[in-house]
This record gives structure tokens, C-alpha cells and sequence, in this order.
């Protein structure tokens, strides 16, 4: 009975824990991509050491993070509305999106007031297909599927940091974007964003939400097929800048005695 009480005990504190506050899940998933991630360099060994130095970055700026699986990141958005997440292997994985709509976890998480964060290849147009250990393709459907309207493009732009990017990202650079969005398209469809690096016609890195969305989704540093974004240092410093600069709230509950777990591992204590 002991070891019964102490088990939910362990539980509840967890989602106590996690179930508010601006807490950030950093996405890696290593049956994902074989491991390695799409625009990301350095195969596996590049696409997990980057999610593990934007944890590191984060938390050198006072913010929780954790690594976690596909499973584990259905799992915090389940349990935190209004949280953060970051990909970091220029794919979503299907526990969060099929290219299905409404249907997808995605879809109500980020109207509800969730942040959307994404690095390497065009998101949305692709997903995750673990039974079948491959990548599905989506195409521009699923951004409509996601935003209804498709805002990323093929356009080669050289960006330089705007205002609002020098103002949350300091460390940004100018840079050479091959998978940016579009700011005509943004503007034609009224969706609010603000870019942090253009060239007057297309945005990288950029948030952006369409009128009915509370939360936000971040284009960062999204290329592929030759053009090379920065170095994962650079990225993990610009990202934790802007997360903790512009989107991070205060935690909602007292993080002290707060237990660590790693989001894809709850499953181990069922």
C-alpha cells in the first residue's frame, strides 16, 4: 500500500509540476529521421547535440527545459496549453500531425494559445511515419491544412536582422534563407506576425498566427537541398535569446522540489 501511495504520489507531483508554467520541450527523437534531421548537418550526432545545447542554452537563461520524444511531446501539450516547443530535426512527427486539419493535435494546440517552434526543412510538409520508419509527404497542404494558406517558398533570400530581431534575438546575423516565408502572403491572408530577419519580401527567422490563433508558430532558420543554415552554437544561442526575450512567461507554480523527468519517459512509470 506504501509503495502504491508513494507511485501516485510521484505522478501527481509530475503533472503538478508540468501541467502549467511556461515549461519548453525541446523535440529530438531518435526513432525520427533515423536519428539525423532534415537541413540540420552532422547526421544524428548534429540533429541530438542541438536540441541538447538549446536545453543547455535555455537553461543558462533561467528557463526549464526537457528533451523529449514524439510520445512525450503529445504529452506536454496535453498537459500545457500554453506551452512552448521546439523541433529540432526538420520534421513533425505523427503523434502531433497528419496532415488531417482539425483532427490534428496541432491544430486546437496552437489556437488554444500553444508556441510552435521549428528549425531545418519546410514545416508541415512532412511528417513522421513511425509504423512505416519513413517520411510522409504533405507538400504545401500542410501548411493549409495547419494556417489555410501556404506561407513558406522555394525563394533563395539573404536576410538581415529588423528591429524586433535585434531587439529579442541579439546574437542574429544576416544569413541566406532557401525555405523562408513569404511577407505578401502573411499580409493577404491577415495573419499577425513579426519578422526578425528580411529582405523586405521574405521573413527567416519570423512568428507569425492567423486570427484565430492565440499561440504562435516560429520559422527559424528553415532551409534545406545545399543552403546551409548556422552552426548549431549559433542557433541554440539565438533561439534560447527569443524564447526567453519575447515568448517565456513566469512559471505559474513554485518550481522548488520540482522533479526532472524527461516528458517520453512518464510512459515508464504506467
Amino acid at each position: 500500500m506504501k509503495r502504491l501511495f508513494c507511485f501516485v504520489s510521484i505522478i501527481a507531483l509530475i503533472f503538478a509540476s508540468y501541467s502549467f508554467g511556461q515549461d519548453v520541450a525541446v523535440v529530438y527523437d531518435i526513432k525520427m529521421e533515423n536519428g539525423g534531421g532534415l537541413g540540420i548537418a552532422g547526421g544524428q550526432a548534429g540533429a541530438k547535440g542541438l536540441a541538447e545545447l538549446i536545453v543547455e542554452k535555455l537553461e543558462d537563461k533561467k528557463l526549464e527545459a526537457e528533451i523529449v520524444d514524439s510520445d512525450g511531446l503529445l504529452e506536454y501539450m496535453e498537459a500545457n496549453q500554453n506551452g512552448i516547443y521546439i523541433l529540432t530535426q526538420g520534421n513533425t512527427p505523427e503523434t502531433i500531425f497528419q496532415n488531417k486539419g482539425k483532427e490534428d493535435p496541432i491544430y486546437s494546440w496552437l489556437r488554444d494559445g500553444g508556441i510552435g517552434g521549428f528549425i531545418g526543412d519546410y514545416p508541415f510538409y512532412y511528417y513522421w511515419d513511425f509504423g512505416a520508419n519513413a517520411r510522409v509527404t504533405a507538400t504545401g497542404a500542410g501548411q493549409q491544412k495547419v494556417f489555410g494558406v501556404t506561407v513558406t517558398n522555394a525563394s533563395t533570400a539573404a536576410v538581415s536582422p529588423t528591429d524586433l530581431g535585434k531587439k529579442y534575438i541579439p546574437s542574429l546575423k544576416k544569413w541566406t534563407s532557401n525555405r523562408p516565408v513569404g511577407l505578401n502572403v502573411l499580409n493577404q491572408n491577415d495573419f499577425e506576425f513579426e519578422s526578425y530577419a528580411d529582405d523586405g519580401t521574405n521573413a527567416d527567422p519570423i512568428a507569425y498566427r492567423t486570427e484565430d490563433m492565440k499561440g504562435w508558430f516560429i520559422n527559424f532558420h528553415t532551409s534545406c537541398c545545399g543552403t546551409v543554415i548556422p552552426e548549431n552554437e549559433q542557433i541554440a544561442t539565438e533561439y534560447a535569446e527569443l524564447i526567453s526575450n519575447r515568448f517565456a512567461e513566469p512559471q505559474s507554480v513554485d518550481p522548488t522540489g520540482k522533479i526532472s523527468v524527461v516528458w517520453g519517459q512518464l510512459k515508464s512509470f504506467r
